[in-house]
């Protein structure tokens, strides 16, 4: 009975709970409602860069063919089309989704989309503080600080990386209680992560997670030194091996919808092209193969162009460090141009807008490493952390260190046999690890900085104690912090005028550097403040006290440095005739011309560069939605070309690049863009009678690939001379434009084998077939033929293996399985007989049936499994009872 009352007494009380979750959650309402409050309030969207113009009008389509009942399989908005559920961007088929299309709204879902996935990441990793024996205090000070940091917050206007993201903490959380003991819930766990990572749109941080919970299992779950006997220490750690690589295949059946087509597209990748081996797997291959071997991207020094050197865009370079600590320590990058390290010539691409996470964190961090309560877990993040603080590097590598040395020197680097990034880590897995090359931009990696520093500072809030000598020295610091943020104010003009000249943004203006200096004075009090009114606290006040408000002044400090990270604007700039239209169905829609639109850069007034304005952003949106840069073209919607997609096609990059004479680049032009005033370009689709064949392209070497292409734009070129020459009452950028001899026939190059090449019979010099093109679905076209002759159907729409073909012949008989063959590299023809009368092209890659199908297999074991798990738990209750 004594045990019985204990117990009952032991347990919290209604009050107690409700206390424990206000405890626990009010921190994250309150910041939440600070940075996120006046969209919903004011409904408004997400305006800087990708937010507004790629991801807005992107998921705005995959809604719309989501509730038009079809599968967003195809996007026939982007050049000619392409695949739209294979590039992993569109994330198709996470279960996230969902909240876009609620009866409330897709403007209010886009919001409530990166809500939800912050309210993730907050809770993940506050459960991953406790498990790791963390308080309650100090979980909550850590997922403050991931959720409201300059890295997180960022990513509202990276969408899918925000989702990423906001699944790290507990795939970290699931993944070391699988590797510190491997168990079914915790693999299921970690693959349920994983998946949604993957299917959220973030593969390459799945990739990256297993790598660092790789490490855990290897060296950080047990001692190093662990048994004495070598064969228990590699049996113990191939076990917990054994675990990660069975939830990581579980992960790929979990999300083999999404990783099977994008495989296959990314096959097909210009991230595929490469003249010289990216690692020393291709080394080896062209080794074998007796192919001369140029060292140039194994030393750092990849080509201008490629995807080789692209994929170093994005780099953190070394001056970001400071801005950890200290708020804003380069100037705010809108909406004014105050960004002063913008000056320094080697300033690269940004990709986060802020990296701070506050000076008390990164005190707590340190007190938490100095401290090591907790050797394996405190040693595992803090080699996650310095992993990914040195891969996120990227092209600032020892040969960078070495060029900038050079350069101060006076030194002449023609000549020089390796690159900047040679040397650095990124390089590094660049060249070993397989198919690592085809990932790009380093500053993802920093993302596990961002991981890291919190849940460290959360385990630091639990063990710093200030003595009286550590206050002293806090009170030293506290004045050197005052003298050196007021000294820099002052000399902020000075400073800024020694800073090397630089060009105006082309957006936000001429560079105020007088302002982003001062902005860095403001971080240095605002840090020193923080950290004399955090160490005060605890010399002072009751710990409970001191440490409340701890996560207090964090939040605050966070709140102060990172509020002008979130930037809104009306969600009208968005609409046409004042609403969204993911309910408009397909064929309401225009599809009877497109456009050829240059999406490398934007195109603002040349006032926009000499002046600044608090309002540039919108004012900048209004004349990229003019201009349809670069996917607001989904939203009109209107074709436009070139296609912007993340995963670009390999033969649409080797067709513009490849062409060389003016009348090949116009015939390339032509072939993507269609203009509405009387010029006779490519049709939607057209018979002809004959067709030019040339041999298949596709499966050559990079080198083959190209002079394939060029000879199929020599033989194009050849065909049917257009004359080229200005066209009367059209007003395009450019005034050349083709204009053929014939009004149905084209050049169409059809690429096959001898053995499989078909031939049509002579038709009348006279012969026309008339099409009437129909679309009432993006992945479905339907063409009737009139009076149709043997010969050729081509298709403007690009060319993919996933495409079926039916057509319905003489008395009704249909024909399935039509070979399609690929026309002038992008397009499709498909041979007709006379009689025929309607020809329908249906997108269906096989991929995706596989995809779906272990999908749906692998979903519904985990179910039953965890239904059987929850039965098998219940069942001792119940036998009590």
């Amino acid at each position: 009975m004594t045990n019985q009352t204990d117990s009952f007494a032991d347990r919290p009380s209604s009050l107690r709970r409700v206390q424990n979750w206000l405890a626990i959650w009010f921190p994250f309402a309150v910041l939440a409602a600070f940075f996120l409050g006046g969209s919903l309030v004011r409904q408004e969207q997400f305006v800087f860069r990708d937010a507004a113009h790629f991801y807005y009008p992107l998921f705005h389509e995959v809604t719309r063919q989501w509730k038009a009942g079809e599968i967003p399989l195809w996007s026939p908005w982007e050049g000619i089309g392409v695949p739209l559920a294979a590039d992993a961007t569109p994330s198709v088929f996470y279960p996230g989704k969902l909240v876009l299309m609620t009866p409330l709204g897709f403007d209010f879902g886009m919001r409530m989309y990166v809500l939800v996935h912050y309210l993730i990441a907050y809770a993940g990793i506050y459960l991953a503080v406790r498990t790791w024996n963390g308080s309650q205090a100090g979980a909550v000070l850590a997922a403050v600080v991931y959720t409201f940091g300059g890295p997180l917050l960022s990513y509202h206007s990276n969408i899918i990386f925000l989702v990423g993201a906001s699944w790290l903490p507990w795939a970290i959380w699931f993944g070391w209680s699988l590797a510190r003991r491997p168990a079914l819930v915790s693999g299921i766990g970690l693959a349920f992560c994983l998946a949604m990572m993957v299917l959220g749109g973030d593969p390459q941080l799945a990739f990256h997670t297993m790598m660092m919970l790789s490490l855990a299992a290897v060296f950080f779950v047990l001692p190093i030194r662990g048994p004495a006997n070598w064969r228990t220490w590699l049996k113990w750690r191939t076990f917990r091996l054994g675990g990660l690589v069975a939830a990581a295949l579980l992960a790929f059946g979990l999300s083999a919808i999404q990783i099977l087509p994008t495989s296959e597209w990314a096959a097909r990748s210009a991230r595929t092209i490469s003249h010289q081996p990216r690692n020393v797997y291709e080394v080896a291959t062209k080794s074998i193969s007796g192919e001369e071997i140029a060292w140039n991207n194994l030393l750092g020094d990849p080509k201008e162009g490629t995807h080789a050197r692209h994929s170093y865009d994005f780099s953190i370079a070394p001056w970001t460090w400071p801005e950890v600590f200290v708020a804003n320590f380069r100037g705010k990058l809108y909406p004014r141009n105050q960004r002063w390290t913008r000056a320094i010539p080697a300033d690269g691409r940004i990709w986060f807008q802020s990296v701070f996470l506050g000076s008390l964190t990164c005190f707590l961090a340190a007190v938490s490493l100095w401290r090591r309560s907790a050797p394996r877990v405190d040693g595992w993040l803090l080699t996650v952390g310095l992993f990914g603080f040195l891969a996120s590097l990227g092209w600032y590598g020892i040969g960078w260190i070495i060029l900038e040395i050079g350069y101060a020197l006076g030194w002449d680097d023609a000549g020089f046999p390796v690159g900047s990034p040679f040397g650095g880590l990124y390089w590094l897995l660049n060249i070993v690890v397989p198919k690592f090359a085809e990932f790009r931009y380093p500053a993802k990696w920093w993302i596990f900085v961002a991981l890291a520093v919190p849940i460290l500072a959360g385990r630091g809030l639990d063990c710093v104690r200030v003595s009286c000598r550590g206050f002293r020295w806090t009170m030293v610091a506290t004045v050197v912090g005052v003298l050196l943020g007021g000294s820099l104010c002052a000399a902020a003009p000075w400073i800024a005028d020694a800073l090397p000249a630089t060009t105006n943004d082309d957006l936000f203006g001429p560079l105020d550097s007088v302002a982003g200096l001062s902005q860095m004075a403001i971080g240095i009090l605002q840090a020193t403040a923080a950290l004399a009114l955090g160490l005060a606290a605890f010399y002072f006040l009751p710990r409970q006290v001191a440490v409340c408000l701890i996560v207090v002044l964090v939040g605050a400090e966070l709140a102060l440095g990172n509020r002008w990270i979130v930037a809104t604007a009306p969600q009208s700039m968005w609409h046409r005739n004042g609403f969204e239209r993911t309910d408009e169905p397909f064929d309401q829609r225009r599809l009877d011309f497109s456009g050829y639109y240059d999406h490398r850069k934007n195109y603002y007034p040349p006032e926009f560069a000499t002046s600044g304005s608090d309002k540039r952003m919108i004012e900048g949106m209004k004349i990229d939605r003019a201009a349809n840069f670069p996917r607001y073209g989904l939203l009109w919607p209107e074709r436009n070309a070139p296609a912007v997609v993340s995963i670009r096609p390999r033969d649409y990059e080797t067709l513009w690049n490849a062409a060389t004479t003016q009348q090949q680049k116009e015939i390339v032009r032509n072939m993507f863009a269609i203009y509405p005033i009387g010029i006779r370009t490519f049709r939607n689709v057209w018979w002809q009678n004959q067709v030019a064949w040339h041999a298949p392209v596709e499966e050559a070497s990079e080198a083959g690939i190209w002079q394939g292409t060029r000879e199929i734009l020599d033989q194009m070129e050849a065909i049917n001379m257009p004359a080229v020459g200005p066209v009367q009452g059209a007003n395009y950028p450019s005034s050349e434009h083709m204009v053929w001899d014939k009004d149905f026939w084209f050049p169409a190059v059809l690429e096959a084998e001898e053995a499989d090449r078909l031939t049509t019979p002579p038709q009348p010099v006279g012969a026309m077939v008339f099409t009437r093109y129909e679309r009432d679905r993006a992945g479905q076209i339907s063409t009737e033929l009139v009076d149709c002759q043997s010969g050729w159907v081509v298709f403007r729409e690009y060319f993919d293996p996933g495409w079926q073909c039916e057509i319905v012949g003489k008395n009704g008989q249909r024909r399935t399985a039509v070979p399609i063959y690929r026309a002038n590299r992008v397009m499709m023809a498909v041979p007709v007989e006379a009689g025929d009368s309607l020809v329908t092209l249906t997108y269906w890659p096989r991929s995706l049936v596989i995809g779906a199908f272990v999908s749906a297999v692998s979903w519904g074991t985990l179910l039953i499994t965890l239904a059987a798990i929850a039965l098998v738990r219940c069942w001792p209750s119940a036998t009590r009872r």
